[in-house]
């Protein structure tokens, strides 16, 4: 991979496709619908935020919709959220042979919705821990997608890490892992949730963009990809993975939403808390609800990662201790907070931490297989819960990255063999601190401030 042959001016220039835009489609019911549950779950209500978290709002993933258009024939589409722009890459029986592969089939009037992540994307910035991030927020996506679904009155099938649909992903980009699948029913016409969506551009890029000329990853991309993992012979592969197939309907007939339209438009990251309490019952029934609707969509998820919540008690507070998995923490101080997140001063003043940990032994890859992939994908999933159900209550929250680990192992008592994977924070809100991970290179890791 010789870099230093090319001009410097060379390597930083703009290389323009196929002059003009390419021609614009009619979007058919499937894609329709798929744009639909991205509308709700992905995209968010304005252009100034997402809705779901990033760390660093760098959204390390891509997403594909899979349908089928009038003349029966199944097609690839790219998605680009922020521009509302989606692009037909390819279409034919090797779309169809993909998705027999997968287990999955496109619906009638639905689609098949793809998710691929780009650890790149996250690790130019956070290093190594940049992949731990890479598969939380893609995991906070796929739960707001299915839930979003849901939501619209769809019924949902779900693949994890499904096999087969790599070769239609790395065509278009080589340092990308399929992360799941969801095929999505047809919205039902009787639904009233206005799930059509607008403004969105539809265009075939077939002629533009073909396969055999598809573009090739930046060369730091190439590293970064391959320091991932690699085989006996050094040839780059992808972290470990198996297809798991999930419930063929997450949506009961007659039953209501598991969660309300409402919540996707009022989620929001906090930037800080300021001094106060929230009410224990309140953050009780906030995590109970998460994690009752997680035990919903993803029964027999088993105990990985675990959950333990950590809350202080304001001097003189009565009432009974709760069960099981909570930590009452009456000297935790703002210093040992600020101490235990990096040095992150927006969060000195949390009321209630939700710590996700596992054995550190099942988060080593080579000896566990998937089963580090698992645990950040349940960690990410139930965050995004509590992000939904705290934003029902009026309660601010925010996922952390960055913490020192066995700080918070100490603190909350967890068993010695155990690593925090996640932590969600919760307090009081206060609009005006800064979110500072975007304004510094590498806050969160505690290298530069």
């Amino acid at each position: 991979m010789e870099v230093r042959a090319k001009p410097l001016w060379t390597r930083m220039a703009v290389d323009s496709a196929a002059g003009g835009w390419p021609p614009a489609l009619m979007p058919t019911a499937g894609l329709r619908t798929a744009l639909a549950v991205l509308d709700l779950g992905m995209v968010g209500t304005d252009s100034s935020r997402r809705a779901v978290p990033s760390a660093g709002a760098s959204y390390p993933y891509e997403c594909y919709i899979l349908t089928r258009d009038d003349a029966g024939m199944t097609g690839v589409h790219q998605v680009d959220p922020g521009r509302r722009h989606c692009q037909l890459l390819s279409c034919g029986p090797r779309v169809d042979e993909a998705l027999c592969q997968a287990a999955l089939a496109v619906p009638e009037g639905g689609a098949v919705i793809v998710l691929a992540t780009r650890p790149w994307l996250s690790m130019r910035k956070y290093g190594d821990r940049g992949y731990l991030y890479t598969q939380l927020d893609t995991a906070h996506l796929h739960m707001n997608l299915v839930l979003a679904a849901d939501s619209l009155g769809a019924s949902i099938v779900l693949r994890q890490r499904p096999q087969g649909l790599q070769p239609l992903v790395k065509e278009y980009g080589e340092c990308a892992e399929v992360h799941s699948a969801l095929a999505v029913t047809a919205v039902p016409a009787d639904n009233d949730s206005g799930a059509e969506p607008s403004g969105w551009v539809v265009r075939d890029a077939r002629a533009t963009r073909p396969a055999s000329l598809r573009q090739q990853p930046h060369w730091l991309e190439r590293l970064c990809w391959e320091s991932l993992g690699t085989d006996s012979a050094g040839a780059t592969v992808g972290p470990l993975g198996s297809a798991i197939s999930l419930p063929t309907a997450v949506r009961r007939r007659g039953k209501a939403p598991l969660v309300p339209q409402t919540a996707f438009h009022s989620r929001r990251s906090a930037t800080g808390f300021a001094p106060g309490t929230v009410p224990a019952r309140d953050i009780h029934s906030t995590i109970d609800r998460a994690i009752s609707v997680f035990n919903d969509v993803l029964p027999g998820a088993g105990t990985l990662p675990h959950a333990t919540l950590v809350m202080r008690r304001e001097e003189g507070e009565q009432g009974e201790l709760p069960g099981p998995g909570v930590r009452w923490l009456p000297e935790l101080s703002n210093e040992s907070v600020t101490e235990a997140f990096m040095a992150q001063r927006h969060l000195a003043d949390t009321s209630a931490v939700l710590l996700l940990h596992a054995p550190a032994a099942s988060l080593i890859e080579e000896a566990s297989g998937p089963q580090l992939w698992t645990v950040l994908y349940h960690a990410g999933a139930l965050a995004q819960l509590v992000y939904l159900e705290a934003a029902q209550r009026g309660l601010a929250v925010t996922g952390v990255g960055g913490f020192d680990s066995e700080r918070w192992q100490r603190l909350a008592g967890l068993p010695a063999d155990h690593d925090v994977v996640y932590a969600v924070a919760m307090g009081v809100d206060t609009p005006d601190a800064p979110k500072l991970d975007r304004l510094a290179v590498a806050y969160a890791q505690n290298e530069r401030s």
